[in-house]
Parts: C-alpha cells; structure tokens; sequence
C-alpha cells in the first residue's frame, strides 16, 4: 500500500504525465500553423481581388488602354500639311536669297523667279562671282603729259555667266607704292553687257588723264583688280 500511495501522491512532473502533455502540445501546433497560413493566404488572395477591381490612375495607364492625341488621324493630318506648308516657306526663302545663283545655273526657272521677285519685291541680276574672274592680259602707256591709255582683257572661268566686274587702276612708284587709284566702272570701259558668258573673254582700252597735282615723275608702274563695287 505504501508504494500505491506514494505513486499517487507523486508529484505532477511524473515522466507519463509530461509525456501525455507534450503529446498533447504537439498535435495542436500543426493545426494553429495550419490555420495561420490559411489566413494569410486568404488575405493575399482578397487583395489581388481588390487591386484587379480598382480602376488605375491616368498616370499609370499604358499606351494600349489609352490613345495619345497626337497619334490620331486627324491630328497626323495637320502636321503633315504643316510640315509642308514649312518646307515651302523654307524653299521660298532658299531661292529669294540665291535667285541669281539659281537663275545662273538653270535659266528655265527665271520666269518663276521672276514672278516670286515680283511678289517679295526683289530684282533678278548676274551672278557675282569673282573668284571666277581673271584678267587675261593688260598694258598701261603713256600717251602724252598727263596722258595715259589703259587696256585689259577679262576672262570668266566659270561654268555659267557671271555679272561684268569694276577694275580698279592704282598708278605706283618704284617701291610699288600707289600713287593713284581710280576706279573704272563697267560702263566706263565700254562693256555692253553687264554680264560676261561662260568661258567668253572682253578686252577693250580706255584712255585715262592724271590729275594736275599728282606727282607724275613718280609713276613707274601699275596694278588692276577685279571686284564687284
């Protein structure tokens, strides 16, 4: 009797007893974690529901959900026609500005020129192209006192017509110093054309008198230029 007694007055840590109670403890985790992962489940598949129902903002639109403006028909149309009425504003401009150029080098197109001049108020003259002018040959001599002939020969070295240039005469000392300068204009040398075809060459003379005053002794040589006044 005294063993039974002492067995049921034991004290509750009694190996069988811990066991049973660990026995118990174990089986209930599952279920509790079991149910833990349900509910998060549960919550996250609500708030895919929730996000694919809510309308999204503007800003967040893709481009398929929403058509741009400038993607539209009629708007492409627009700036097509802007774009051309452009590109003719950006010609017109082109050939105003060389219209002498132009006319140069395709003459079909001076009647259009010259109506387009006749518009904006602009003249169709030669081209001026100087580097295309050479003076072939020249001769400076004495005549009398104060008398002097002048005679040159002006060639165009270009492919199309260029406008007839001015010369310049400087008379020099014998350090080639200018001692005079004048300058000849086209119509004073007799050129009857204000332009000097392609590949052609003009030679004419012109008689020239020192003014009273000049220092006459002092003249040795001479220089002419081309260019365009």
């Amino acid at each position: 009797m005294a063993r039974v007694d002492e067995w049921l007055d034991g004290p509750p840590t009694d190996p069988q007893t811990a066991i049973l109670q660990t026995q118990g403890t174990a089986d209930a985790l599952p279920y509790r974690k079991q149910d833990a992962q349900s509910d998060r489940m549960q919550v996250r598949d609500d708030s895919a529901v929730t996000d694919t129902s809510t309308p999204k903002p503007s800003f967040l639109r893709s481009d398929a959900q929403e058509v741009s403006l400038w993607r539209r028909p009629a708007m492409r149309r627009v700036l097509l026609v802007v774009v051309l009425v452009l590109l003719a504003l950006l010609g017109a401009q082109f050939l105003i500005k060389e219209r002498n150029r132009v006319a140069a080098v395709q003459p079909a197109l001076r009647p259009v020129l010259q109506a387009l001049c006749s518009v904006v108020g602009c003249n169709l003259a030669p081209l001026r192209q100087i580097e295309s002018i050479v003076i072939d040959s020249s001769s400076f001599s004495r005549v009398r006192d104060d008398d002097y002939r002048l005679g040159f020969s002006l060639k165009n070295t270009a492919p199309i017509e260029v406008a007839m240039p001015a010369i310049e005469l400087s008379l020099t000392d014998p350090q080639d110093r200018p001692v005079v300068r004048r300058v000849i204009m086209p119509a004073e040398f007799g050129a009857r054309s204000a332009a000097l075809a392609s590949g052609t060459e003009w030679s004419g003379s012109l008689a020239l008198t020192v003014k009273p005053g000049a220092d006459v002794q002092r003249i040795a040589g001479y220089r002419l230029l081309a260019f365009y006044p």
